[in-house]
């Protein structure tokens, strides 16, 4: 009796269980039927997953045969069962524990031997394409010897003799590589570089060739209807060509005086060939002619050409190409440009820096010096404090004249402190350049200015000669230069405050107080 009551405690057990799984299992079924799983699969993988559907689903994926999957369900209901009544008997629950990890090692083995499996599989695909690949190497070298041991020297017949190595019998050779130099993706830049490109080409080509331009350029005319372009000077009548030429040329003293000069001695003498031919690479027509804005513009107005039959670079004014009425109108145009202005403040800057490079030479020719200009000069460097050793300091740069002048030892530099006057800087310069130069520049005739502001601006050297380098602004980088004063200044006016230059430097003083 006890026998058979056990029994059928179990089959009990079995039957509910599989009765459970039954009418549970279908809605797994319908799920994993709908990924196109076969139904026979499905409820072996349910069976073995305990009704997971993700763990059935990874079973299915990875290709894991029946043989493999882990214990059934049924198994799992009978163990469990009998793990039931081996807890009943021996009061003890380890034998489901001890059937849930023999699963997981079921499972995880699986796994395992699907990931080998597929990793093999794709190794020896990759060996099959790389024999492969060299394989179709080796036929595609074969072919090229045979097509250049065939093809002949003309170009026509190797174009003939081309053979596709590609493979594709519907398309030649040559339409291929074409139709792949037309599909290339070009960027939006290159595209426009080529258009502009195009373009100039053929502007290039109409104009030099005297062609129709094509209906897709436009004119300047059609893109800006509204712009007026000035006509150019050579359309213009000789008469306008002349003033305004002449008008350009006013503010240099030297191309004024040689131009003049050719004019006259044309006029004079015109059968004379010497003043009817000019060299254009003589040193004096390169300094104060040739690159002069208008000078060279006022020549051609005057019938002078340039002679393009011979190697010489010169303008020629042929005999019957002078005119007594240009002549006449050019030089009255000159005289009176001698008049202006700009033209008397040329000649002034010329004749300072005359000036400034006979100082400059002086001191570069200290031996050439007299006793007592030396005596003099040694008095004010004694005034002058000790310079600076490196390190120290900073370097106080002063230029006589304009830079673009370049004069021969116009430059000066010493290094001084923050705290030195400007009366020593004074000194010094009476060291390098004499006497002459601080009388100048007392009197006003000459002025030192701060090269570093903006506008330049004079220093009043009696009125700052006590203060430090760092109040007027010199320190720590000076720039001095030595300019011609203007007659305000040298009259002893005030520079008014509305163009004062800004201070600079920390510590220094403001524009109203140093002006």
């Amino acid at each position: 009796m006890v026998l058979r009551k056990f029994f059928n405690n179990a089959t009990g057990g079995l039957l509910t269980a599989l009765t459970s799984n039954n009418n549970t299992n279908s809605e797994e079924i319908q799920q994993l039927e709908a990924m196109g799983f076969p139904r026979e699969r499905i409820v072996h993988a349910l069976n073995a997953t305990d009704n997971n559907v993700e763990r059935a689903a990874e079973l299915l994926l990875l290709g894991v045969s029946e043989a493999d999957y882990p214990t059934s369900s049924t198994a799992a209901a009978a163990t469990a069962a009998n793990g039931h009544n081996a807890r009943d008997n021996n009061g003890n629950g380890n034998g489901g524990t001890h059937v849930a990890a023999h699963n997981e090692d079921q499972m995880r083995r699986a796994i395992e031997e699907s990931l080998q499996v597929n990793q093999r599989q794709e190794a020896n695909n990759l060996r099959r394409a790389e024999v492969a690949s060299l394989q179709n190497n080796k036929n595609i070298k074969n072919k090229a010897k045979v097509v250049n041991k065939k093809t002949s020297k003309t170009p026509a017949a190797a174009s003939a003799n081309v053979i596709d190595l590609t493979g594709d019998d519907s398309k030649p050779a040559a339409t291929i590589s074409k139709t792949k130099r037309n599909t290339a993706v070009k960027s939006a830049a290159a595209v426009n570089a080529g258009k502009a490109a195009v373009s100039r080409f053929g502007n290039n080509n109409n104009t030099t060739n005297n062609k129709i331009p094509s209906p897709t350029s436009k004119t300047l005319s059609q893109t800006h209807p509204n712009v007026k372009l000035p006509t150019k000077l050579q359309s213009k009548s000789k008469e306008e060509q002349i003033l305004r030429t002449a008008n350009r040329v006013k503010p240099h003293v030297m191309a004024v005086d040689t131009l003049l000069r050719v004019l006259l001695s044309v006029r004079s003498s015109p059968d004379n060939i010497k003043f009817r031919v000019i060299d254009r690479s003589n040193a004096n027509y390169v300094q104060y002619v040739r690159d002069v804005p208008g000078a060279e513009d006022l020549l051609l107005a005057m019938n002078y050409r340039r002679n393009s039959h011979s190697s010489k670079n010169e303008l020629r004014l042929e005999r019957h190409l002078v005119d007594d009425a240009l002549l006449y109108l050019g030089i009255s145009a000159l005289e009176q440009m001698r008049e202006s202005e700009e033209y008397k403040l040329g000649k002034k800057l010329r004749a300072f820096h005359a000036e400034m490079r006979r100082i400059g030479k002086g001191q570069k020719e200290q031996q050439n010096l007299t006793e007592g200009e030396m005596d003099v000069r040694l008095q004010y460097l004694t005034k002058c404090p000790k310079e600076p050793p490196v390190g120290r300091g900073a370097i106080m740069n002063v230029q006589l004249g304009d830079e673009r002048e370049k004069i021969d030892g116009g430059l000066a530099s010493r290094r001084f402190d923050g705290d030195d006057t400007l009366a020593d800087v004074l000194n010094w310069l009476g060291g390098c350049y004499g006497d002459e130069l601080l009388e100048r520049l007392r009197s006003r005739e000459w002025c030192l200015c701060d090269l570093n502001r903006y506008p330049i601006l004079p220093l009043d050297v009696e009125k700052h000669q006590n203060k430090t380098l760092q109040y007027i602004g010199l320190f720590p980088s000076g720039k001095l230069g030595v300019r011609l004063s203007e007659d305000s200044w040298r009259d002893g006016d005030e520079i008014m405050d509305d163009i004062h230059g800004s201070a600079r430097g920390l510590g220094a003083a403001s524009r109203s107080m140093l002006y």
